[in-house]
């Protein structure tokens, strides 16, 4: 009977590990998975405080061409051509400088035939002058006919070269890269000397005009990087020039920032940040890593085995996207952006890196 009651037991003792290892097991198993999530990177850099100034993109080269000569109009280009520099922008009607044209090719011939007789003249005139069968007089008279030939030869031949650059400004052509704005006038209508045809602009060579607050002129610099913004796009270019003069009313001074073609449209508005404080060293986190809560601002991130680690951190100045934090922060360790909310000290997460952003992976 003791012997039949100690394999009962040994029985049963068996079966308790078993079913305990089997419950330890099935309790590993069921354990949560990794949670997906989006990082990004704490960053160490310059900072300094922002100020958002409005400005307005527009070309450097804005004209209004006019013509040098007068005509009626017999082409023109239409609102919205690119005209390459040196191709025609207008055409007027040459008729009336052709026929000048020709009259000058005329008295040139003209003055041409009187100069060559005039020269005989004279040389035969200067034999008869060393024969002593010609006075002084009439020799000085026959030098002073060929000399006013020669003078009006020269003024015919720059009536034709002025009617040659006439004709050649009949076509008013692009002095650069144009793109066609605006027109003042219509094909068949006759334009005057120096009247505006046409509003150009390059669209190859743009950039930022913004007025700033005078304030801010020790902290900005030319050849300084700022983001220019707008509501669909964002790029970082440098300031090219600085005009450090303002007015009693307004105090705003202008600036300009170089940025590429077709980044946005001419005339449109944008916004600049403008460093307005002196800079300093920081950690800025991206602003979507805050976690908010009653107790504090929070956010987390990874150790070396992806488990997320809560930091309580408080803010500083804001940089558009990104957000200066300080708090016991690992600039080296990834700061989860997008699935923070959800988390819990300790708990396991899972992501992948990409060229532009770090997103959740199996």
């Amino acid at each position: 009977m003791k012997t039949l009651t100690r394999s009962v037991v040994l029985g049963m003792s068996a079966l308790t590990l078993v079913s305990f290892s089997q419950a330890s097991l099935a309790q590993e198993n069921s354990a949560p998975p990794p949670v997906l999530v989006q990082v990004d990177e704490a960053r160490e850099q310059a900072i300094s405080q922002l100020t958002w100034v409005p400005g307005t993109i527009l070309s450097q080269t804005d004209a209004n061409l006019a013509s040098e000569v007068d005509g009626r109009i017999t082409w023109m280009a239409e609102v919205g051509d690119i005209i390459r520099a040196g191709e025609p922008l207008v055409v007027l009607d040459d008729t009336r400088l052709n026929i000048t044209l020709n009259q000058n090719k005329s008295n040139i011939a003209q003055w041409q035939s009187q100069v060559t007789l005039f020269e005989k003249r004279l040389a035969r005139y200067e034999n008869l002058k060393a024969n002593n069968n010609m006075s002084q007089g009439e020799l000085d008279a026959v030098e002073a006919d060929l000399e006013n030939a020669k003078q009006e030869l020269a003024q015919a031949k720059l009536d034709l070269s002025f009617t040659e650059y006439q004709l050649a400004q009949s076509r008013v052509k692009a002095p650069f890269t144009a793109l066609v704005v605006e027109r003042l006038q219509s094909p068949g209508e006759y334009t005057g000397v120096g009247q505006t045809l046409l509003r150009v602009v390059n669209p190859d060579n743009v950039e930022v005009q913004v007025r700033a607050p005078l304030t801010v002129l020790p902290y900005i610099e030319s050849g300084m990087a700022v983001s220019v913004q707008s509501k669909t796009h964002q790029v970082e270019e440098a300031i090219r020039a600085i005009v450090p003069v303002g007015n009693a009313n307004s105090r705003m001074m202008e600036l300009r920032i170089a940025i590429k073609p077709g980044d946005f449209p001419i005339g449109s508005a944008v916004r600049v940040a403008i460093p307005s404080s002196d800079t300093h060293d920081g950690v800025t986190i991206p602003r979507d890593a805050l976690v908010l809560r009653k107790s504090g601002t929070y956010i987390y991130q990874l150790n070396e085995n992806n488990e997320a680690q809560q930091v309580k951190v408080r803010t500083g100045v804001g940089l558009g996207e990104r957000i200066e934090v300080f708090g016991e922060i690992n600039p080296s360790q990834y700061v989860v952006v997008r699935g923070a909310e959800r988390l819990r000290e300790g708990q396991k997460v899972r992501f992948e890196e990409t060229n532009s952003t770090l997103t959740a992976k199996n």
